[in-house]
């Protein structure tokens, strides 16, 4: 009898123990389950945190690089337009000198208060673009002609702002500059097969077709088309089969809102 009670005893004694091991192993694994989850969580988002900051550090230093190409422009341009001023001003052609200030004025205003970084709309690049011309127009009267041909509906597709600006100052300064006879300078867009092309050339005849500094203004065009549009936009030029220079961009075409 009293071996039955041990026996009994020791059996009720190892069932316990192993009720007692197995919860103990199933909360182990479940802890351990939890801590593994907690850590690959913890991690993970710490990872998401990192990659966020990168993301962002990224698109600051993209955004610097952007606003230091259009910085670029502005001051080439302005010390251009002084010296035409200051030739004005000397020809006491007091007229024409007050318009170009005007125009000047304007043009650095709307350049000056826009995101440097931001898209703007075609119809509003081309009318930079205008300002600009009709300063240059005042240089020269007799020796520039000026065609615009943009479809209004595409007055609302977006490009950087200011991308035809060192394009077309080549055209004046390598083109009209540079010839004795009138030379039109001539913006065109268009649109095909999802991508937006805008071109500015000039009819500047006796030209040389290789034009000195214009690898500057296109390599500065490039490396904004570059950082925005990540491989996606080209911009090709070379000279036209009648005489003078053509350089087209090519980018996909993105609507204003």
């Amino acid at each position: 009898m009293v071996l039955l009670e041990k026996a009994t005893y020791a059996s009720d004694y190892d069932a316990v123990l192993h009720l007692v091991l197995d919860s103990a192993m199933i909360w182990y694994f479940f802890i351990t389950t939890w801590a593994v989850l907690y850590v690959a969580l913890s991690y993970a988002a710490r990872v998401g945190h990192a990659e966020r900051a990168a993301a962002a550090y990224r698109a600051e230093a993209q955004s610097a690089q952007l606003r230091a190409l259009r910085y670029q422009i502005n001051p080439h341009f302005l010390f251009n337009t002084l010296n035409s001023l200051s030739t004005l001003v000397l020809q006491g052609r007091t007229d024409e000198a007050d318009r170009m200030i005007v125009n000047l004025s304007t043009f650095f205003r709307t350049s000056l208060t826009s995101d440097h970084t931001a898209d703007i709309r075609l119809a509003d690049e081309i009318v930079m673009q205008r300002l600009y011309l009709d300063i240059e127009q005042i240089r020269f009267p007799d020796r520039l002609k000026v065609v615009v041909d943009a479809p209004g509906d595409l007055s609302d597709a977006m490009v950087p702002g200011l991308i035809l600006q060192p394009i077309v100052e080549n055209a004046i300064k390598h083109g009209v500059a540079g010839s004795t006879a009138q030379v039109t300078v001539t913006i065109r867009a268009r649109a095909a097969d999802g991508m937006l092309h805008l071109s500015v050339e000039d009819d500047a005849n006796g030209i040389p077709q290789k034009r000195p500094g214009a690898g500057v203004g296109l390599g500065n065009v490039r490396e904004r088309l570059a950082m925005r549009f990540d491989g996606r936009a080209t911009c090709s030029h070379g000279p036209r089969a009648g005489g003078g220079y053509r350089v087209e961009l090519s980018m996909p075409l993105r609507r204003d809102g």
